[in-house]
């Protein structure tokens, strides 16, 4: 899982904060910008309880005052000091209004993206990287003469996800892929900080003769009007990755019956359970995928950022044993309807239980690519020791692990950090030859 898999790391790592800007009368929603500067102003100069009043219930409860203190230490301890505002934006959604604040500190850029309600409260809170300020060069493996890219709309219920489908040059039809993100609300690079791992693979594994489809995660479009007690493995995450499959199978660039599945993840642990319940799926390929329940992972990687510097302080200690006990409770099934665990409401994170990864991954029987990161932190070596249990004896499974690669799939020395992923860099190209050769050699 990235460093926004959650909400309760995206808040410790990427919380914002706004300041003064100028918003003139021309600009759209003029009067709701200049009140959330003033709303995270308050959270800047130390009023929590202030920021606080002017938000719903659910908000209140999902993000008291000492958590919101605490992400915004986290914050500046991680990114460096404020600096300035440098845009913002404001558009419905649905029945909100979301405003984008686009804040500079000292090691780069964040958004600070909040939704107001029709009753003017504060209805959600959404930290994001500044995906418009990264600039991308394309890694020396991607040919951008040998594929094109077209704009495409995923239709998944009542929801429509702009995305882009990047197909090879030259006679088709071709194999395809469709991209499962994270957890945590994504674009389709999903950009995290300087990297766009999913951009990569893309035209990595287009210009080896595969196509690809990435689209917006709903949480990412549509997450400022969603009900967070709603959300479930189905309708974060399985429900638009099988309406993808379905677009590529109905291509006329694609083969219909080599159409696979590529998660990471939280969507590589959910590769599994979305493959038995869409037929057309002919194997799947699993990048830095989890093999216990996501609580479990959270458990192992609050102490770990803990301790990256070499000490764990009081606070950080109580993060931990907030951590584990919260973890206690989903492991033992204490917890109460309307709880907040983790930064979540503890009914989504049981409803991740789902999707089972190893359950529905022993009952698959079309062929499978789990490929693990040895300095992945995230999603750790317990877990790849788990599919190697588990699987490694089945002929329809291929295991793989490269040993220098982080979550993001990017290749390093040393231990890993969050505060990596802020530099730039792009999926190993070892990775994106691995699967291409795994996908041409299945038909």
């Amino acid at each position: 899982m990235k460093p926004c898999d959650r909400v309760v790391l995206t808040l410790s790592l990427l919380a914002l904060i706004s300041s003064a800007g100028v918003a003139t009368a021309q600009q759209p929603h003029a009067r709701e910008i200049v009140k959330v500067r003033a709303l995270f102003d308050l959270i800047r100069t130390g009023k929590y309880d202030a920021f606080l009043s002017a938000c719903d219930a659910r908000v209140k409860e999902g993000l008291p005052a000492p958590k919101l203190k605490e992400v915004w230490e986290g914050l500046t301890k991680s990114l460096g000091p404020y600096e300035r505002e440098l845009s913002a934006s404001a558009k419905p959604v649905g029945e909100h209004l979301t405003v984008d604040l686009i804040c500079k500190f000292k090691s780069g850029p964040l958004k600070a993206r909040i939704s107001i309600d029709k009753d003017g409260k504060v209805a959600g809170l959404l930290f994001l990287p500044a995906n418009e300020l990264v600039e991308y060069a394309a890694p020396d493996y991607v040919d951008s003469s040998r594929f094109r890219e077209e704009e495409v709309s995923v239709t998944s219920g009542e929801f429509q996800l702009p995305g882009t489908l990047t197909v090879p040059v030259g006679d088709g039809p071709f194999p395809a892929v469709a991209l499962v993100h994270g957890s945590g609300p994504h674009d389709r690079d999903e950009t995290v900080f300087g990297r766009k791992p999913f951009k990569d693979i893309a035209g990595g594994l287009a210009t080896l003769g595969v196509a690809v489809l990435r689209y917006e995660k709903r949480t990412y479009k549509y997450g400022a009007s969603m009900d967070p007690e709603a959300i479930t493995i189905d309708s974060e995450v399985a429900d638009d990755a099988i309406a993808a499959v379905r677009l590529l199978i109905g291509h006329d660039a694609i083969r219909s019956d080599r159409v696979f599945l590529v998660g990471h993840s939280l969507g590589a642990g959910a590769a599994p359970y979305i493959a038995t319940k869409e037929s057309g799926i002919a194997g799947v390929i699993m990048l830095a995928a989890p093999a216990r329940p996501v609580y479990e992972l959270v458990d192992d990687q609050i102490p770990y950022l803990a301790a990256i510097d070499g000490t764990v302080d009081d606070a950080e200690q109580a993060n931990i044993d907030e951590t584990r006990a919260a973890v206690d409770k989903l492991r033992k099934g204490t917890w109460k309807p309307g709880d907040m665990l983790l930064g979540a409401p503890a009914k989504y994170w049981a409803s991740l239980d789902k999707m089972a990864p190893v359950k529905y991954a022993l009952k698959y029987e079309k062929p499978m690519l789990i490929i693990h990161g040895g300095r992945d932190y995230q999603v750790s070596k317990k877990d790849f020791a788990i599919w190697k249990k588990e699987l490694g004896g089945r002929k329809n499974v291929t295991l793989k692990k490269f040993g220098k690669l982080d979550h993001l799939l990017t290749a390093g020395k040393g231990k890993s950090t969050p505060a990596q992923y802020q530099t730039p860099g792009h999926v190993d190209r070892r990775l994106i030859e691995r699967t291409a050769k795994w996908i041409h050699a299945r038909g």
